[in-house]
């Protein structure tokens, strides 16, 4: 018993030291895109990260990386949430639509990716899933009120 508390402790430190250094290298990739003055180039480039988050998440879930998948999932929400407020800066409808159809074919992989994942695992991407859900809510109120 205490063996799997000593391995588990500097697991979990790890983890979370993971998870801190990737999401400064995610505060970086937001100041790329924020650095956009273009809203509607903003918010391209932003689902291009989101989609590129999402690829390695995937690969990182596959290869049993889980801390290193969850950091990625998150970057691609930030990503995501940038998206959505450049879309509320540019006011255009076609916008709204290009992020909510990109976004309903992150929900379908997401959902694939958590048939994957262990149900012990499953966490992170869980609640990543369903703030997903809710960003693709905003965006259709957006499309729909444009």
């Amino acid at each position: 018993m205490t063996t799997i508390l000593t391995l588990s402790r500097p697991a979990r430190l790890g983890g979370a030291f993971l998870l801190l250094a990737t999401l400064a290298s995610a505060q970086s990739l937001i100041s790329e895109i924020q650095a956009e003055h273009d809203p509607t180039k903003r918010s391209e480039k932003a689902l291009t990260v989101a989609d590129t988050a999402f690829d390695n998440a995937r690969e990182d879930y596959n290869k049993g990386e889980i801390h290193k998948g969850d950091a990625d999932l998150e970057i691609m929400m930030t990503a995501l949430e940038e998206c959505v407020s450049s879309l509320d800066t540019a006011h255009k409808a076609k916008n709204y639509k290009k992020a909510e159809m990109n976004v309903a074919l992150l929900q379908r992989r997401l959902k694939g990716l958590l048939d994957d994942i262990a149900l012990q695992e499953r966490g992170w991407a869980e609640y990543t899933n369903r703030k997903l859900d809710e960003l693709h809510d905003k965006l259709l109120d957006g499309v729909m009120r444009k």
